[in-house]
């Protein structure tokens, strides 16, 4: 099958996030190969972008010290197990630090040089938290966290669940003119609601940004499948980052107990990768149990408005057999880390750290008809020809939902090497 002639290609040339050129072979005689990422950043550089978690983020590496900062500026995760607020987005708990180790594990020491591993961030020492950089993006996980709540008057439970980490993406560039960013797009992305059982949901749908602000979703899936409409306020710049947001902002699911209708955030993070723009658009869950209001007034209603998640946006303009060739690199919703060699019809995903074991592949076949421009089908090779996926492109990264399981929808952002 296709997946065994690729599986070489992406053991001599993993990907990093939007890394650039370079054969990676480094077999005399062959010359000095291009690195795929810079020799050396430091804080300066500000990576801004949003995790699977729905957390607005900024990342900031230096590679001379061997350290990291983490800036959570919009948070759902609460700091303590047990709570629902205050978040990690709270002061002083929304700034991590912490000591870089350089990955080893990598086919290359190409690759290697451009991969590392953040100390004591995962909650599971067999799976450590590691971040990828490349040129202008910097993916991989963040710290993850342990989440439970035992309700209020038997509403909002969240069980008891520990995530070792969380996926992100994050750009060094974004675009912060709506001028620029307005245009018609696919979205696809997924979002899990944690007072439902942690419930994963996907995220289908057409998405019309205007240039001053406005917005029209239109679902293929969800609570609000077959209807257009604007599902939140108008996209306003934020002052803390680079990014926009969008109040009272609907999910795809009907909040657990939401009386006055939706509170979560919308956040919307534009990279500039390619010369193309790479819209992140993330929900940022919103969670209240208090009942305590002011003097006189009505007891207040525990809120429970916890969807929350990361989908990506791409242009609704044709794209061409063969033109998305090459190999790319993300973490998907299993919390996997994931390479995808991708050639002509067809693609395989790959555990890059364990790249020679076959059960842990996934071979893809693509259909570039597009009766809707730029979103290209995809079925798993294994399970015959019918399509139960989509792609979208765009800056050199890859959104791909796969609805095999209506119940356990699976996503991936990825990003392209070579």
């Amino acid at each position: 099958m296709m997946w065994r002639s690729l599986l070489s290609t992406a053991l001599a040339a993993l990907i990093l996030p939007a890394c650039g050129g370079g054969s990676g072979g480094g077999d005399p005689p062959a010359p000095v190969a291009t690195r795929l990422c810079p020799q050396a950043v430091d804080y300066s550089t500000v990576f801004t972008g949003g995790a699977g978690s729905g957390e607005l983020v900024q990342v900031q590496l230096d590679t001379t010290a061997m350290t990291y900062k983490i800036t959570y500026l919009a948070s759902p995760v609460p700091v303590t197990k047990g709570t629902v607020l205050p978040t990690r987005s709270s002061a002083p708990n929304n700034v991590v630090s912490g000591t870089l180790t350089q990955e080893t594990l990598l086919p290359t020491e190409k690759l290697n040089q451009c991969a590392f591993r953040l100390n004591d961030a995962s909650l599971d020492p067999t799976r450590p938290a590691r971040v990828f950089l490349g040129e202008g993006v910097l993916g991989g996980t963040i710290p993850g966290a342990e989440i439970a709540f035992a309700g209020v008057a038997g509403v909002g439970v969240v069980p008891d669940t520990t995530f070792p980490y969380y996926p992100f993406i994050a750009f060094a560039q974004t675009s912060t003119n709506l001028a620029e960013i307005a245009g018609t797009y696919s979205m696809l992305g997924y979002h899990k609601v944690p007072s439902q059982n942690f419930a994963p949901v996907a995220v289908d749908a057409s998405f019309t940004i205007d240039a001053d602000g406005s917005f029209t979703e239109c679902d293929n899936n969800g609570l609000y499948a077959g209807q257009c409409r604007q599902s939140g306020s108008n996209f306003a710049a934020r002052t803390d980052s680079p990014t926009f947001e969008t109040d009272r902002f609907t999910g795809q699911v009907a909040p657990t107990q939401a009386v006055n209708g939706p509170q979560a955030q919308g956040i919307l993070i534009v990279g500039k990768l390619r010369g193309q723009l790479v819209p992140i658009l993330i929900r940022v869950g919103a969670a209240d149990p208090s009942i305590v209001s002011p003097p006189g007034s009505p007891p207040k209603t525990p809120l429970a408005d916890d969807e929350s998640g990361i989908a990506m946006l791409a242009p609704q303009a044709n794209v061409a057999a063969g033109s998305q060739n090459g190999e790319y690199d993300g973490v998907d919703s299993d919390f996997a880390y994931r390479t995808t060699a991708l050639m002509n019809g067809q693609a395989t995903m790959l555990d890059p750290f364990n790249a020679s074991i076959a059960s842990l592949a996934t071979p893809l076949d693509l259909d570039y008809a597009q009766s809707l421009p730029g979103l290209v089908k995809t079925a798993k090779a294994s399970a015959g020809a019918t399509p139960t996926g989509k792609m979208i492109f765009t800056g050199g990264t890859i959104g791909y939902l796969d609805m095999s399981d209506p119940n356990a929808p699976y996503f991936a952002v990825s990003a392209f090497v070579q």
